[in-house]
């Protein structure tokens, strides 16, 4: 014969609590200290206890399903945040669904539909378009959202991201520093506001340093990219740093130099937006500036959860600081190869 099925009267026991306050460890409802959440959740695996997902879902009219849209599964950053999502939500019960929009609103708006049939509790989201025309529905129906990477005026609510301008500063500061001033950029899709914002931040740092820069030398798309920088690299003038406003971009920009025999940083230096396991072993390794993915995912779960269980959080609003990451694509130790004009 099997063993009684634990319930939550036997967690409470076991923890010293009551009935009530294991339900409010395992909904996030109402504020309990680390000290009782602890105890709480030590029970429940000590008992081998587990939810009635959908006793919850009758009782709250929500599942415990928290729904993630970002643009690309395959994507480092977004697999970064993804665990940082999970660092946080795990613990409290919640079952997280995945939805890869692959940057297109039409797959977004399908994935939403799904999650609000589906009674989600909660959603965080990378929107890969500025308009959503479900919002109304979803704040109706109590679906808080928690906005991530992008952030758009059209979209009001909980936002955690970086400030691109800055990050970007910071790196394009970071070539001049080496000497570079003919800088160019890759600045992939500029209708993402974080692409948008790493461009300004380009800008920003060129015209605060009276470095100009020739429209031909910004490079926006992500279709035609190598051509674009085969023809700059090409010509008489060319340049002698690029910023990459995306990964794949540095992917593409170094794999561009290697096939027209170029080297970097002899003949150009280089700095990505976003780190990747692979840039540490580039040839050479590449210089970026890094993200706090992890971070920017535990910090919307948290907004999330606050919104779900109907408390104020701190904050809204939270943006991050990037770091530059000192690698050797831009000459550090060879600055002279790199230097256009004398200081």
């Amino acid at each position: 014969m099997d063993a009684k099925r634990p319930t939550i009267g036997d967690v409470a026991r076991r923890a010293n609590v009551s009935k009530t306050t294991v339900s409010h460890v395992m909904n996030n409802t109402r504020f309990v200290s680390e000290e009782t959440k602890r105890r709480v959740l030590l029970a429940m695996a000590d008992l081998g206890y587990r939810p009635n997902a959908l006793a919850r879902s009758l009782s709250t009219s929500k599942t415990g399903t928290i729904g993630v849209l970002i643009a690309d599964v395959s994507h480092f950053f977004f697999a970064q945040v993804l665990r940082g999502i999970e660092d946080v939500l795990m613990p409290q019960g919640c079952s997280i669904l995945i939805c890869n929009t692959a940057e297109s609103p039409e797959r977004e708006k399908h994935y939403l539909d799904l999650l609000l049939r589906q009674r989600a509790a909660g959603i965080i989201a990378a929107p890969a378009s500025p308009e959503w025309d479900i919002l109304p529905e979803l704040e109706r129906h109590n679906t808080p959202v928690v906005f991530i990477d992008r952030s758009y005026e059209t979209l009001q609510g909980p936002f955690v991201g970086v400030d691109n301008v800055k990050g970007s500063y910071l790196g394009v500061s970071h070539l001049i520093e080496c000497g570079c001033r003919r800088l160019a950029i890759l600045a992939g899709d500029l209708r993402l506001s974080s692409l948008r914002g790493r461009l300004d931040g380009f800008r920003q740092a060129l015209h605060d340093h009276d470095i100009p820069l020739p429209e031909a030398w910004v490079i926006s798309g992500l279709e035609h990219v190598q051509e674009d920088l085969q023809r700059l690299m090409m010509s008489d003038d060319r340049p002698s740093g690029i910023f990459c406003s995306v990964t794949s971009l540095s992917l593409m920009a170094l794999a561009t130099l290697h096939n027209m025999g170029l080297h970097c940083p002899e003949d150009v230096a280089l700095v990505g937006f976003d780190d990747h396991p692979w840039a540490i072993v580039s040839d050479p390794p590449l210089t970026v500036v890094r993200q706090p993915a992890r971070e920017i995912g535990q910090a919307a779960a948290r907004i999330l959860l606050a919104l779900i269980g109907g408390t104020e959080h701190p904050s809204t609003r939270v943006v991050l600081d990037c770091e530059l990451v000192v690698r050797e694509s831009c000459g550090v130790r060879q600055r002279h190869l790199v230097q256009d004009d004398p200081v």
